[in-house]
Order: structure tokens, then C-alpha cells, then sequence
């Protein structure tokens, strides 16, 4: 699990305690069903109508890659692989590169080198792999759309909440008695729905955005490798070059060509 993940909390925690103690010290008093099911159930509405059935499912299963990013080597340690492939490539030929594909675990690289195993061709490899980065930025961005339209529905819902609220305090003005209710339900409704849209849809497109990113930044230098080897660069320069990439050490700081 991430750092971020517990500091987040630990924040909002702060937040509350000293910006709204009310919220702390009486809670129930925050917590409207109606308000709730009208900002939530909205945006999921929202969300199912304008989504496919398949998209949902990732919706939510991505949520766990916010705790729980998938696990990748560093891009040192993918450097070293690279530059060994090189080694191999220079001083035995591509042909050794056959039983060294068979050892390499990320799935990307492995078939990257395959291409350049069976003598696809550099603009072949290239156009190949690129797709392949491509590709990926296109579903993880839609399931990224999804939760920045959630955020966008969820102060609509809000609103719509308020309105309600509204409409049932102006038909109740002669019994005061339900004025207390209605007006709970719409403004109540609006703090919901700028809670969810600022502090989860939101952040959490945010946070998706990044992991999709630094994972296709990741790629991008893996290709730019493996083109090296298909042209047998010697390894020095092609470790040097790939180093390039951890200039601000992150691979997402420099995109590469």
C-alpha cells in the first residue's frame, strides 16, 4: 500500500477535527440516507447510462489499484535487463535472444524482444509496440472519463438535491414541523455532492491518470531499448541513453521520443 493512501486519511482527519468540529463531535447529524442515495444513486445512474456494462466492472475494480498499485520492477532494474540483452545481441547475435525471451517476465518486453527474435524489422517493431501504448491509453483513459464524469454528475445530483429540498419547503411553509427535514435534505444534498465530486471522483481520476502515465512512460522507454537491440546499438550507449529517462528519477519525467 501506498504512503499517500494512509496520509490522505490522516488529513481529512485533521481537517475535520479542526476546520469542522461540528461534523466530529455529531456526526448523525451529517448523515442524510436521502441526500446520500440522491448524490450516489445519481452519479451512478449517471455513470450507467452512459457507459457499457464491461466499463462498470473496471470501474470499480480499479479502485484497488489506488491502494494497491500492481507491483513493477524499478526502471533501473529493467535498464540492466536491456542493456544485458544488448551484451548478448553484440557479442553472440540475435539468435541467443531466443532462450533469453523465454526468461523475461514482463509480458511488454517479452514481446518486444520476440518481435526482434523473428527479424520483424525495425519500423515494424516500432509501429508495433507504440500501438501497444496506445492501445493501453485508450482503456485505461476510459475508465479515467468515467470517474471525471462521475465528478462532474455528483454536484448536478447535488444540486438536484437542493432543489427537492427546496420544492418541499415552499409546499410545507403552513407546518413548520417538516421544514427541519426538507431543508436537511437540500443543503445537505450540495455538501454531498461537493464532498464525492473534490474529495473521490475526482482525486481519483487524478491519481489513475498518473499510474497510466508513469506505466506508459515505463513502456516508451522499453520500446526505444528494444529498438537498440533490434539495430545492435553497443551496450554502453544504449545504457547510457536509457538512463536519459530517469533524468528527474522518474521515468514518467522525460516522455522520450
Amino acid at each position: 500500500m501506498e504512503i499517500n493512501i494512509l496520509l490522505a486519511p490522516m488529513m481529512m482527519m485533521l481537517i475535520l477535527w479542526f476546520g469542522l468540529p461540528e461534523i466530529v463531535h455529531k456526526p448523525m447529524e451529517y448523515f442524510h440516507v436521502a441526500s446520500l442515495f440522491i448524490v450516489l444513486g445519481g452519479s451512478f445512474f449517471a455513470l450507467i447510462l452512459g457507459s457499457k456494462f464491461s466499463n462498470l466492472m473496471a470501474f470499480l475494480k480499479c479502485l484497488s489499484f489506488i491502494a494497491f498499485p500492481p507491483k513493477t520492477m524499478a526502471a533501473k532494474d529493467y535498464i540492466k535487463i536491456i542493456t544485458d540483452l544488448a551484451r548478448i545481441t553484440k557479442t553472440k547475435g540475435k539468435a541467443a535472444l531466443v532462450s533469453e525471451a523465454e526468461k523475461i517476465k514482463d509480458p511488454f518486453l517479452r514481446y518486444g524482444i520476440q518481435l526482434v527474435v523473428d527479424k520483424a524489422g525495425e519500423e515494424f517493431i516500432r509501429a508495433a509496440l507504440y500501438n501497444n501504448i496506445e492501445e493501453m491509453s485508450e482503456r485505461h483513459m476510459t475508465i479515467i472519463t468515467l470517474y471525471k464524469n462521475s465528478a462532474v454528475a455528483a454536484p448536478i445530483c447535488g444540486m438536484v438535491g437542493t432543489i427537492v429540498g427546496l420544492i418541499q419547503v415552499l409546499k410545507n411553509m403552513a407546518d413548520p414541523s417538516n421544514l427541519g427535514a426538507a431543508m436537511a435534505l437540500g443543503l445537505i444534498a450540495t455538501f454531498y455532492g461537493g464532498f464525492f465530486s473534490g474529495m473521490v471522483f475526482g482525486p481519483i481520476a487524478q491519481k489513475l491518470k498518473i499510474l497510466n502515465d508513469d506505466e506508459a512512460a515505463l513502456k516508451r522507454m522499453l520500446t526505444e531499448g528494444i529498438l537498440f537491440i533490434e539495430k545492435e546499438e553497443i551496450p554502453l550507449k544504449v545504457e547510457k541513453y536509457l538512463m536519459s529517462y530517469l533524468s528527474f528519477n522518474s521515468v514518467g519525467a522525460k516522455k522520450g521520443k
